[in-house]
Parts: structure tokens; C-alpha cells; sequence
């Protein structure tokens, strides 16, 4: 048996952990369930966020058509006790790092976060990334209809 606060310890803060434990629980992009394959079509994957002391997750998802990829980062601030999240696009093949995010216009600066809430607030985070994904995945289906309709 181990210790409570040594058990699932992959580095990342106690309040990342309990958001990606919330976006874990749920069934997945309802918008992107495909009733032929009886699964989602949706499929956003997480690796490890590090940057210094900011211990958290990223989590990625590409459109259906692989063209676009929305990122996430989400982790605690490290000059407060918030737990805050970037939200960028960008493709890449494998996860994406602090050394390989090209952020452009979000993250300019260490304040500079896309959304942020009290640290016991996880479930608020997971909510917001979950309408997020749910928001990319609508547009970008969205657009791939339309073209398919010309």
C-alpha cells in the first residue's frame, strides 16, 4: 500500500490532478458520437505539462479532419494558489511541450492565462475545458460540412 498523498504522483500539482480526474469522468464529446461506430469521434489526449514550477496537463484534440488542434494547459499558477489554463491552437504530432508551444497571442507573460479560477475550484476548470473542446469540435465540424456541401 502506499502513502495517500504518494499514491498516482506523476509530478503534477494536487489541483491539476483533481481537474483531469473531472474531464476523466465524463463520457466524452457528446457532439462527436458517431451512432454508426458507436463511439465519439472526438478524441482529446493529455501528457504532462512542465513548466518550472507550473506542474500540470495539456490536453490536446485534433478537428475530424486532422487539419486543426486545439491545446489546453492547465495547471497552478506558480505565484498564486490558482489553478489557471492557456488555450492556443496549433498542430504537432507528438505532445506538445513549454519548448514547442507557439502560443502567439495568449502567455505573453506569466499572467497572461486564458482562464483561471481558485485553486478549489477544479471542477470549474474541467467544466470550461470541456466547453471548450465541445465549442472547437462544433466549429471545425461546422466548417468541414460546409465544405462538403459545395
Amino acid at each position: 500500500m502506499y502513502k495517500l498523498n504518494e499514491y498516482l504522483q506523476d509530478g503534477a500539482c494536487f489541483a491539476s490532478r483533481a481537474v483531469l480526474a473531472y474531464l476523466t469522468a465524463g463520457d466524452g464529446i457528446e457532439e462527436s458520437w458517431n451512432d454508426k461506430y458507436k463511439e465519439y469521434d472526438a478524441k482529446p489526449k493529455v501528457a504532462r505539462w512542465e513548466n518550472c514550477r507550473e506542474q500540470g496537463y495539456v490536453v490536446s484534440m485534433k478537428s475530424i479532419d486532422f487539419e486543426k488542434q486545439l491545446n489546453i494547459a492547465f495547471f497552478e499558477h506558480r505565484n498564486s494558489d490558482q489553478i489557471c489554463a492557456v488555450k492556443w491552437e496549433q498542430t504537432s504530432v507528438n505532445s506538445i511541450t513549454i519548448d514547442t508551444a507557439k502560443f502567439k497571442n495568449v502567455y505573453k507573460d506569466k499572467w497572461n492565462v486564458s482562464f483561471g479560477v481558485r485553486y478549489d475550484k477544479a471542477y470549474e476548470m474541467a467544466k470550461w475545458i470541456h466547453e471548450q473542446l465541445t465549442l472547437f469540435w462544433k466549429e471545425t465540424t461546422r466548417k468541414e460540412e460546409n465544405q462538403n456541401d459545395r
